[in-house]
């Protein structure tokens, strides 16, 4: 499989995780989150917030910068995940209720 194939799956497979999503989603609205903030948002545990940022690094989703205690999290390509959110609502908009 030639790579962007291969990395286009792995962020759609990584995505198909509702709290994945919700921490793009959140990330999205916001400049930035520490993962105590994100894990208001998600409502999930600190480990598993923790372990979802760290699949977002890899697939290059978020960057992230410590300093002063703490931890900073934004969306690398911001613009461009907010088409991604966007064009997803369209599809699943398009798509009808769910039966």
């Amino acid at each position: 499989m030639e790579e962007k194939l291969y990395r286009q799956s792995r962020l759609c497979r990584l995505l198909g995780n509702p709290v994945v999503y919700s921490i793009v989603d959140a990330l999205h609205t916001r400049e930035a989150m520490t993962p105590t903030q994100i894990v208001e948002v998600v409502g999930r545990s600190l480990g598993r917030v923790s372990a979802l940022l760290a699949a977002l690094r890899l697939a290059d989703v978020v960057r992230y910068e410590t300093g002063g205690g703490h931890t900073t999290y934004w969306l690398k390509h911001k613009a461009e995940t907010g088409r991604l959110l966007k064009a997803l609502a369209s599809f699943v908009e398009a798509a009808g209720p769910v039966h």
